[in-house]
Protein backbone atom coordinates (compact mmCIF):
# COMPACT_ATOMS: atom_id res chain seq x y z
CA UNK A 1 0.00 0.00 0.00
CA UNK A 2 3.01 2.36 0.71
CA UNK A 3 4.34 1.65 -2.72
CA UNK A 4 1.04 2.31 -4.54
CA UNK A 5 0.08 5.14 -2.58
CA UNK A 6 3.39 6.81 -3.75
CA UNK A 7 2.62 6.04 -6.99
CA UNK A 8 -0.69 7.35 -7.19
CA UNK A 9 0.92 10.74 -5.64
CA UNK A 10 3.89 10.88 -8.29
CA UNK A 11 1.45 10.07 -10.78
CA UNK A 12 -0.89 13.21 -9.72
CA UNK A 13 2.20 15.98 -8.84
CA UNK A 14 3.04 14.82 -12.86
CA UNK A 15 -0.18 15.07 -14.08
CA UNK A 16 -0.59 18.84 -12.04
CA UNK A 17 2.53 20.17 -13.10
CA UNK A 18 2.26 19.60 -17.04
CA UNK A 19 -1.40 20.73 -16.79
CA UNK A 20 -0.28 23.69 -15.11
CA UNK A 21 2.74 24.13 -17.25
CA UNK A 22 5.11 24.89 -13.96
CA UNK A 23 7.27 21.77 -15.01
CA UNK A 24 7.69 18.60 -16.94
CA UNK A 25 6.81 16.47 -14.13
CA UNK A 26 10.71 15.48 -14.61
CA UNK A 27 11.42 15.88 -10.72
CA UNK A 28 8.34 16.94 -8.60
CA UNK A 29 6.60 13.31 -8.38
CA UNK A 30 9.73 11.82 -7.11
CA UNK A 31 10.08 14.02 -4.72
CA UNK A 32 6.83 14.11 -3.36
CA UNK A 33 6.54 10.27 -4.06
CA UNK A 34 10.18 9.68 -1.81
CA UNK A 35 8.39 11.26 1.25
CA UNK A 36 6.00 8.70 0.84
CA UNK A 37 8.31 4.98 -0.10
CA UNK A 38 12.01 6.40 0.55
CA UNK A 39 12.44 2.76 -1.20
CA UNK A 40 10.63 3.25 -4.20
CA UNK A 41 13.57 3.73 -6.79
CA UNK A 42 14.70 0.19 -5.15
CA UNK A 43 11.58 -1.26 -5.40
CA UNK A 44 10.55 0.01 -8.85
CA UNK A 45 14.12 -0.48 -11.05
CA UNK A 46 13.75 -4.05 -9.51
CA UNK A 47 10.73 -4.74 -12.06
CA UNK A 48 13.57 -4.12 -14.78
CA UNK A 49 15.45 -6.87 -16.43
CA UNK A 50 18.72 -5.09 -16.96
CA UNK A 51 19.98 -1.94 -15.67
CA UNK A 52 23.16 0.54 -16.87
CA UNK A 53 24.09 3.79 -14.75
CA UNK A 54 26.07 6.14 -16.38
CA UNK A 55 28.08 8.84 -14.53
CA UNK A 56 30.89 11.45 -15.11
CA UNK A 57 30.94 15.40 -15.60
CA UNK A 58 30.56 15.42 -19.11
CA UNK A 59 28.62 13.38 -21.36
CA UNK A 60 26.49 11.76 -19.62
CA UNK A 61 23.09 12.50 -21.43
CA UNK A 62 24.97 12.20 -25.19
CA UNK A 63 25.99 8.83 -24.02
CA UNK A 64 22.69 7.85 -22.26
CA UNK A 65 20.78 8.65 -25.52
CA UNK A 66 23.03 6.73 -27.77
CA UNK A 67 22.62 3.92 -25.78
CA UNK A 68 18.63 3.79 -25.72
CA UNK A 69 18.83 4.65 -29.37
CA UNK A 70 20.44 1.50 -30.22
CA UNK A 71 18.70 -0.26 -27.51
CA UNK A 72 15.48 0.76 -29.30
CA UNK A 73 17.35 -0.74 -32.58
CA UNK A 74 17.98 -3.96 -31.12
CA UNK A 75 14.01 -4.28 -29.85
CA UNK A 76 14.05 -3.24 -26.46
CA UNK A 77 11.83 -1.30 -24.30
CA UNK A 78 13.81 1.46 -22.85
CA UNK A 79 13.36 3.68 -19.26
CA UNK A 80 15.44 6.33 -18.70
CA UNK A 81 15.75 9.61 -17.16
CA UNK A 82 16.30 11.29 -20.16
CA UNK A 83 14.94 14.70 -19.05
CA UNK A 84 18.89 14.91 -17.53
CA UNK A 85 17.07 15.13 -13.92
CA UNK A 86 19.75 13.03 -12.29
CA UNK A 87 19.60 12.92 -9.01
CA UNK A 88 17.49 10.29 -7.19
CA UNK A 89 14.12 12.03 -7.75
CA UNK A 90 15.01 12.42 -11.30
CA UNK A 91 15.28 8.54 -11.37
CA UNK A 92 11.74 7.93 -9.05
CA UNK A 93 9.81 10.19 -11.73
CA UNK A 94 11.23 8.66 -14.39
CA UNK A 95 9.48 5.43 -12.77
CA UNK A 96 6.75 6.20 -11.90
CA UNK A 97 6.22 7.64 -15.15
CA UNK A 98 6.22 4.13 -16.58
CA UNK A 99 4.97 2.39 -13.96
CA UNK A 100 0.60 1.07 -14.49
CA UNK A 101 -1.18 1.46 -11.49
CA UNK A 102 -0.81 -2.17 -10.49
CA UNK A 103 2.64 -1.96 -10.07
CA UNK A 104 3.81 -3.28 -13.14
CA UNK A 105 6.90 -1.88 -15.78
CA UNK A 106 7.04 -2.87 -19.44
CA UNK A 107 10.52 -2.38 -20.12
CA UNK A 108 13.39 -4.37 -20.63
CA UNK A 109 16.54 -2.03 -19.94
CA UNK A 110 16.71 1.03 -17.45
CA UNK A 111 19.62 3.37 -18.99
CA UNK A 112 20.32 5.81 -15.43
CA UNK A 113 22.29 9.14 -15.71
CA UNK A 114 23.74 9.89 -12.36
CA UNK A 115 24.88 12.91 -10.54
CA UNK A 116 28.42 12.39 -9.57
CA UNK A 117 27.62 13.01 -6.03
CA UNK A 118 23.86 11.30 -6.45
CA UNK A 119 25.97 7.92 -7.92
CA UNK A 120 26.84 7.39 -3.98
CA UNK A 121 23.78 7.20 -2.74
CA UNK A 122 21.57 5.73 -5.43
CA UNK A 123 23.90 3.23 -7.85
CA UNK A 124 23.47 0.55 -4.83
CA UNK A 125 19.57 0.63 -5.23
CA UNK A 126 19.29 0.48 -8.82
CA UNK A 127 21.53 -2.84 -8.86
CA UNK A 128 22.69 -2.19 -12.17
CA UNK A 129 24.31 -4.62 -14.65
CA UNK A 130 27.00 -2.06 -15.70
CA UNK A 131 28.01 1.62 -14.58
CA UNK A 132 30.09 3.29 -17.06
CA UNK A 133 32.86 6.01 -15.67
CA UNK A 134 32.86 8.76 -18.69
CA UNK A 135 35.21 11.22 -16.65
CA UNK A 136 35.95 13.99 -13.54
CA UNK A 137 36.63 17.40 -14.39
CA UNK A 138 36.16 20.23 -11.86
CA UNK A 139 32.60 21.00 -11.66
CA UNK A 140 30.32 23.10 -9.38
CA UNK A 141 33.21 23.18 -6.87
CA UNK A 142 30.37 24.84 -4.41
CA UNK A 143 28.13 21.24 -4.32
CA UNK A 144 30.92 18.75 -5.42
CA UNK A 145 34.42 20.18 -4.14
CA UNK A 146 37.60 19.07 -5.82
CA UNK A 147 38.37 16.10 -8.15
CA UNK A 148 40.23 13.81 -5.39
CA UNK A 149 36.70 14.14 -3.07
CA UNK A 150 34.78 12.82 -6.08
CA UNK A 151 36.67 9.93 -6.89
CA UNK A 152 37.57 9.26 -3.20
CA UNK A 153 33.96 8.52 -3.01
CA UNK A 154 33.38 6.85 -5.77
CA UNK A 155 36.39 4.36 -4.82
CA UNK A 156 34.05 3.88 -1.57
CA UNK A 157 30.75 3.22 -3.29
CA UNK A 158 32.63 0.47 -5.91
CA UNK A 159 34.38 -1.44 -3.08
CA UNK A 160 30.59 -1.90 -2.08
CA UNK A 161 28.96 -2.96 -5.02
CA UNK A 162 28.39 -6.43 -6.95
CA UNK A 163 31.59 -7.95 -8.22
CA UNK A 164 29.36 -9.43 -11.13
CA UNK A 165 28.73 -5.46 -12.42
CA UNK A 166 30.54 -4.57 -15.70
CA UNK A 167 32.64 -1.42 -14.84
CA UNK A 168 33.52 0.31 -18.03
CA UNK A 169 35.45 3.76 -17.20
CA UNK A 170 37.63 5.83 -19.26
CA UNK A 171 41.01 4.83 -19.98
CA UNK A 172 42.58 7.97 -20.55
CA UNK A 173 41.50 10.00 -17.78
CA UNK A 174 43.78 9.35 -14.98
CA UNK A 175 41.08 10.32 -12.48
CA UNK A 176 38.71 7.52 -13.95
CA UNK A 177 41.53 4.78 -15.08
CA UNK A 178 42.37 4.65 -11.05
CA UNK A 179 38.63 3.27 -10.08
CA UNK A 180 39.63 0.04 -11.21
CA UNK A 181 41.75 -0.65 -8.24
CA UNK A 182 38.73 -0.67 -6.10
CA UNK A 183 36.48 -2.93 -7.60
CA UNK A 184 36.52 -6.92 -7.02
CA UNK A 185 35.16 -7.53 -10.23
CA UNK A 186 36.35 -7.22 -14.31
CA UNK A 187 37.16 -3.40 -14.96
CA UNK A 188 37.34 -2.57 -18.72
CA UNK A 189 38.82 0.36 -20.51
CA UNK A 190 37.59 2.87 -23.54
CA UNK A 191 39.63 5.56 -25.19
CA UNK A 192 41.95 6.73 -28.03
CA UNK A 193 45.00 5.49 -29.86
CA UNK A 194 46.40 8.93 -30.23
CA UNK A 195 45.28 11.05 -27.45
CA UNK A 196 44.55 11.40 -23.81
CA UNK A 197 42.83 13.45 -21.48
CA UNK A 198 45.76 15.55 -19.61
CA UNK A 199 44.18 17.43 -16.81
CA UNK A 200 41.16 18.91 -18.93
CA UNK A 201 42.52 19.49 -21.89
CA UNK A 202 42.85 16.67 -24.74
CA UNK A 203 46.29 16.04 -26.27
CA UNK A 204 48.22 14.13 -27.92
CA UNK A 205 48.98 10.33 -26.29
CA UNK A 206 52.76 8.92 -25.67
CA UNK A 207 53.20 5.72 -25.97
CA UNK A 208 51.06 2.89 -25.82
CA UNK A 209 48.28 1.48 -23.28
CA UNK A 210 46.08 -1.47 -23.33
CA UNK A 211 42.44 -0.31 -23.88
CA UNK A 212 39.68 -2.67 -24.16
CA UNK A 213 37.79 -0.41 -26.77
CA UNK A 214 39.75 1.56 -28.57
CA UNK A 215 39.30 4.03 -31.39
CA UNK A 216 42.03 4.51 -33.81
CA UNK A 217 42.11 6.72 -37.60
CA UNK A 218 40.25 9.53 -35.87
CA UNK A 219 39.15 12.38 -38.61
CA UNK A 220 36.91 15.56 -37.69
CA UNK A 221 34.55 16.76 -40.29
CA UNK A 222 33.52 20.00 -38.49
CA UNK A 223 30.40 20.80 -37.29
CA UNK A 224 29.33 17.65 -39.70
CA UNK A 225 30.42 15.13 -37.24
CA UNK A 226 33.74 12.86 -36.97
CA UNK A 227 34.40 9.10 -38.00
CA UNK A 228 36.72 6.72 -35.73
CA UNK A 229 37.51 3.63 -36.05
CA UNK A 230 37.22 0.87 -33.44
CA UNK A 231 38.32 -3.40 -33.14
CA UNK A 232 35.77 -4.85 -30.88
CA UNK A 233 36.33 -9.08 -31.23
CA UNK A 234 39.41 -8.87 -33.63
CA UNK A 235 37.09 -7.13 -35.65
CA UNK A 236 37.44 -3.19 -36.80
CA UNK A 237 34.10 -1.51 -37.58
CA UNK A 238 34.22 2.16 -39.43
CA UNK A 239 32.17 5.13 -37.62
CA UNK A 240 30.79 7.66 -38.72
CA UNK A 241 29.23 10.03 -35.83
CA UNK A 242 27.01 12.70 -36.89
CA UNK A 243 28.45 14.66 -33.91
CA UNK A 244 31.57 17.20 -33.93
CA UNK A 245 34.32 17.30 -31.50
CA UNK A 246 36.71 14.86 -30.02
CA UNK A 247 34.50 14.70 -26.64
CA UNK A 248 31.16 13.22 -28.29
CA UNK A 249 33.38 10.33 -29.59
CA UNK A 250 34.64 9.25 -26.18
CA UNK A 251 30.60 9.58 -25.30
CA UNK A 252 30.12 6.89 -28.80
CA UNK A 253 33.08 4.71 -27.54
CA UNK A 254 31.07 4.38 -23.93
CA UNK A 255 28.07 3.79 -25.44
CA UNK A 256 29.41 1.24 -27.83
CA UNK A 257 31.08 -0.73 -25.34
CA UNK A 258 27.75 -1.37 -23.22
CA UNK A 259 25.98 -2.15 -26.36
CA UNK A 260 28.49 -4.80 -27.00
CA UNK A 261 28.11 -6.41 -23.73
CA UNK A 262 23.77 -5.68 -23.77
CA UNK A 263 23.63 -7.20 -27.12
CA UNK A 264 26.42 -10.43 -27.41
CA UNK A 265 23.31 -12.09 -30.05
CA UNK A 266 23.24 -8.89 -32.78
CA UNK A 267 27.11 -7.60 -34.65
CA UNK A 268 27.65 -4.44 -33.50
CA UNK A 269 28.01 -2.60 -37.04
CA UNK A 270 24.48 -3.38 -37.50
CA UNK A 271 23.89 -1.27 -34.27
CA UNK A 272 26.79 1.34 -35.37
CA UNK A 273 25.65 1.93 -38.93
CA UNK A 274 22.40 3.14 -37.25
CA UNK A 275 24.07 6.44 -36.39
CA UNK A 276 23.45 8.23 -39.32
CA UNK A 277 19.88 8.39 -37.80
CA UNK A 278 20.78 9.61 -34.40
CA UNK A 279 19.75 13.16 -33.38
CA UNK A 280 21.40 14.70 -29.96
CA UNK A 281 19.44 15.99 -26.73
CA UNK A 282 18.43 19.09 -26.44
CA UNK A 283 21.24 21.80 -26.19
CA UNK A 284 23.51 19.03 -27.15
CA UNK A 285 24.84 20.18 -30.42
CA UNK A 286 21.27 21.01 -31.34
CA UNK A 287 20.65 22.56 -34.83
CA UNK A 288 17.82 24.67 -35.02
CA UNK A 289 15.78 25.90 -37.42
CA UNK A 290 13.87 29.53 -36.97
CA UNK A 291 10.58 30.04 -38.62
CA UNK A 292 11.38 32.77 -41.68
CA UNK A 293 14.50 32.40 -41.87
CA UNK A 294 17.40 30.68 -43.41
CA UNK A 295 20.13 30.84 -40.99
CA UNK A 296 20.34 27.48 -38.82
CA UNK A 297 21.17 27.90 -34.74
CA UNK A 298 23.04 25.60 -32.81
CA UNK A 299 22.75 24.81 -29.18
CA UNK A 300 26.17 23.77 -27.25
CA UNK A 301 25.81 23.14 -23.58
CA UNK A 302 28.68 24.92 -21.42
CA UNK A 303 28.82 24.05 -18.07
CA UNK A 304 32.80 23.67 -16.65
CA UNK A 305 36.17 24.49 -17.89
CA UNK A 306 36.77 21.31 -19.45
CA UNK A 307 33.44 21.03 -21.70
CA UNK A 308 33.33 24.76 -22.41
CA UNK A 309 36.75 24.64 -23.96
CA UNK A 310 35.71 21.62 -26.00
CA UNK A 311 32.84 23.66 -27.38
CA UNK A 312 35.31 26.22 -28.38
CA UNK A 313 38.08 24.25 -29.77
CA UNK A 314 34.84 22.70 -31.96
CA UNK A 315 33.51 25.75 -32.98
CA UNK A 316 35.93 28.40 -33.63
CA UNK A 317 37.47 26.88 -37.00
CA UNK A 318 33.64 27.40 -37.85
CA UNK A 319 33.40 30.66 -37.44
CA UNK A 320 32.68 33.25 -40.04
CA UNK A 321 32.02 36.94 -40.45
CA UNK A 322 28.50 36.65 -40.40
CA UNK A 323 28.03 34.09 -37.63
CA UNK A 324 26.79 35.75 -34.05
CA UNK A 325 27.59 34.17 -30.49
CA UNK A 326 25.18 34.53 -27.67
CA UNK A 327 26.50 32.81 -24.53
CA UNK A 328 24.22 32.63 -21.30
CA UNK A 329 25.57 32.47 -17.74
CA UNK A 330 23.44 31.59 -14.77
CA UNK A 331 24.72 31.06 -11.08
CA UNK A 332 21.21 29.11 -10.04
CA UNK A 333 21.59 25.84 -7.77
CA UNK A 334 21.85 23.73 -10.62
CA UNK A 335 24.64 25.80 -12.20
CA UNK A 336 27.19 26.15 -9.47
CA UNK A 337 26.41 29.36 -7.85
CA UNK A 338 30.31 29.83 -8.27
CA UNK A 339 31.14 31.06 -11.87
CA UNK A 340 34.65 31.24 -11.36
CA UNK A 341 35.07 28.67 -13.62
CA UNK A 342 34.68 30.92 -16.23
CA UNK A 343 38.41 31.92 -16.25
CA UNK A 344 39.43 28.58 -16.56
CA UNK A 345 37.61 27.88 -19.34
CA UNK A 346 39.72 28.52 -22.68
CA UNK A 347 37.26 31.47 -24.09
CA UNK A 348 40.79 32.57 -25.74
CA UNK A 349 40.12 29.98 -28.62
CA UNK A 350 36.83 32.33 -29.60
CA UNK A 351 39.39 35.24 -30.66
CA UNK A 352 40.28 34.60 -34.13
CA UNK A 353 42.16 37.50 -35.54
CA UNK A 354 40.29 39.62 -38.11
CA UNK A 355 37.13 38.35 -37.38
CA UNK A 356 34.85 40.34 -35.94
CA UNK A 357 31.90 38.49 -33.89
CA UNK A 358 29.20 40.59 -32.62
CA UNK A 359 29.21 38.97 -29.30
CA UNK A 360 25.46 38.94 -27.19
CA UNK A 361 25.72 37.84 -23.40
CA UNK A 362 22.64 36.85 -21.17
CA UNK A 363 21.90 35.15 -18.13
CA UNK A 364 21.97 36.34 -14.35
CA UNK A 365 25.71 36.77 -14.18
CA UNK A 366 26.04 38.55 -17.80
CA UNK A 367 27.95 41.12 -17.43
CA UNK A 368 30.99 38.43 -15.92
CA UNK A 369 30.97 36.77 -18.90
CA UNK A 370 31.12 40.77 -20.83
CA UNK A 371 34.35 41.07 -18.43
CA UNK A 372 35.54 37.64 -19.15
CA UNK A 373 35.66 38.52 -23.17
CA UNK A 374 36.67 42.05 -22.69
CA UNK A 375 40.16 40.15 -20.90
CA UNK A 376 40.01 37.69 -23.96
CA UNK A 377 40.35 41.02 -25.97
CA UNK A 378 37.39 41.41 -27.84
CA UNK A 379 36.19 45.32 -28.15
CA UNK A 380 34.10 46.43 -25.90
CA UNK A 381 31.36 47.86 -28.64
CA UNK A 382 31.13 44.06 -29.96
CA UNK A 383 30.40 43.06 -26.50
CA UNK A 384 26.26 43.39 -26.04
CA UNK A 385 24.84 42.83 -22.71
CA UNK A 386 21.54 42.09 -21.91
CA UNK A 387 20.59 39.50 -18.81
CA UNK A 388 17.07 38.90 -20.20
CA UNK A 389 17.26 35.74 -22.25
CA UNK A 390 14.15 36.67 -24.55
CA UNK A 391 15.32 40.00 -25.30
CA UNK A 392 19.11 38.96 -25.94
CA UNK A 393 17.70 35.67 -28.48
CA UNK A 394 15.71 38.55 -30.40
CA UNK A 395 18.94 40.73 -30.17
CA UNK A 396 20.94 38.46 -31.56
CA UNK A 397 18.50 37.43 -34.37
CA UNK A 398 18.14 40.76 -35.55
CA UNK A 399 20.16 41.36 -38.65
CA UNK A 400 21.30 37.85 -38.44
CA UNK A 401 23.52 37.24 -41.98
CA UNK A 402 25.15 33.80 -41.00
CA UNK A 403 24.36 31.43 -38.22
CA UNK A 404 23.87 32.05 -34.45
CA UNK A 405 25.90 29.69 -31.92
CA UNK A 406 24.32 29.86 -28.23
CA UNK A 407 26.44 28.34 -25.36
CA UNK A 408 23.88 28.68 -22.25
CA UNK A 409 24.80 27.14 -19.09
CA UNK A 410 22.56 24.55 -17.60
CA UNK A 411 19.51 26.53 -16.33
CA UNK A 412 20.32 28.96 -19.19
CA UNK A 413 19.58 26.12 -21.56
CA UNK A 414 16.00 25.26 -19.90
CA UNK A 415 15.12 29.37 -20.27
CA UNK A 416 16.01 28.96 -23.61
CA UNK A 417 14.11 25.85 -23.86
CA UNK A 418 10.88 27.20 -22.69
CA UNK A 419 11.31 30.33 -25.06
CA UNK A 420 12.05 28.32 -28.62
CA UNK A 421 9.10 26.03 -27.35
CA UNK A 422 6.73 29.06 -27.13
CA UNK A 423 7.77 30.28 -30.16
CA UNK A 424 6.81 27.27 -31.81
CA UNK A 425 10.39 26.32 -33.13
CA UNK A 426 10.65 22.98 -30.74
CA UNK A 427 8.58 20.76 -28.56
CA UNK A 428 9.09 20.74 -24.68
CA UNK A 429 11.88 18.59 -23.91
CA UNK A 430 9.91 16.00 -21.71
CA UNK A 431 7.85 15.14 -25.63
CA UNK A 432 11.46 13.77 -26.51
CA UNK A 433 10.71 9.85 -27.16
CA UNK A 434 14.27 8.98 -27.18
Amino acid sequence: MQLLLAILIGKLVAYFSRLFKIGGGTAAPGLYALKIDPGIVEKLSAMIPRNVVITGTNGKTTTARMLSHFAKEAGLKVIRNHTGSNLERGVASALIHQVNLGGGIDSNLGIWELDEAAFNTVAHKLKPDIIVFLNVFRDQLDRYGEVDSVVKKWSQTLKNLDPKTIVLVNGDDANTSKLGSYFKGKVYNFGFRDYKIVGEAISHKRGKENLDFEASNVKLNGLKGSSFQLTINHKPINIHLPLPGIYHIYDALAAIATTSFLFTDIPIHRLTDTLKSFSPAFGRVEKLAFPHSKWDAYIFLIKNPAGATQVFQTIAPQLKPNDRLLLALNDNLADGTDVSWIWDGEFEKLKIENLKLKIVCSGTRAADLALRLKYVGFEPKSLHVEPNLRNALKQARNGLKGRLFILPTYTAMLDLQKILTKQGVKNHYWEDNY
